[in-house]
């Protein structure tokens, strides 16, 4: 991260510096340690940015996961749809056609009655015969809408299923990214205050040398010590 860099510059402008005669401390450029300063301040909301970026890319896949969601449920209405719709028709089909033997049945057992004597008999045998017709016909239309409708609780239970391991998913992906970014910024951290108690440790162990005298005029006195 450019935090990290900013940080080895700093570093590396105190093991470069002058040192003072008869005396730990050493000579910095006062605008070049500000500038590497300020830097490093500058890089510390780029961190805090790319947390940001990372949060909204977690609420784009969460986005992404409902709307796909979506459309699997969706999808699942309408396939359940299609099959109760079409269990349906094969049902009125099948009580269709065995209205349509029925009737021709009861044509036929009319026009064999008239042909006997007992026609009342002939009759009765034949609505029987409708009437069993007709109830089996029903029991497997009954049973052709069971099977249609236990076809779609299931698919809409896979598809429900489906949309909560994708979510699952995608808060564990965004929760690792998360957790990497927490590491790498306590890391940056932990540098910057390790690297400001070794400079206030060191200007309570020595006093500082006044050499404004120097021939450098741009150059002032910092109580550093480099290790």
């Amino acid at each position: 991260m450019e935090i990290h860099e900013r940080l080895d510059d700093i570093a590396q402008l105190l093991e470069t510096a002058r040192a003072v005669p008869l005396s730990t401390s050493c000579v910095v450029p006062r605008n070049e340690a500000l500038d590497l300063v300020e830097d490093a301040r500058d890089a510390l909301p780029e961190a805090i940015r790319e947390a940001d970026e990372i949060l909204a890319q977690r609420e784009q896949l969460l986005d992404d996961a409902s709307n796909e969601a979506q459309q699997v449920l969706s999808s699942a209405n309408a396939q359940a749809s299609d099959l109760i719709s079409g269990a349906q028709h094969d049902a009125d089909r099948i009580v269709d056609n065995a209205r349509a033997d029925a009737d021709e049945m009861l044509d036929r057992a009319r026009a064999e009655a008239r042909r006997m004597i007992d026609e009342q008999e002939v009759l009765l045998r034949a609505q029987e015969e409708a009437a069993e017709l007709l109830e089996d016909a029903q029991l497997r239309a009954r049973s052709v809408m069971d099977d249609a409708q236990r076809q779609a609780d299931d698919l809409a239970e896979q598809a429900r299923n489906e949309t909560s391991s994708e979510r699952l998913q995608t808060d564990e992906f965004v929760d690792g990214k998360l957790a990497e970014l927490e590491e790498a910024l306590g890391t940056s951290l932990s540098a910057v205050r390790r690297g400001r108690d070794r400079i206030h440790a060191r200007r309570a162990a020595f006093d500082p040398v006044d050499l404004r005298g120097t021939s450098d005029a741009d150059e002032e006195i910092f109580d550093l010590i480099v290790d």
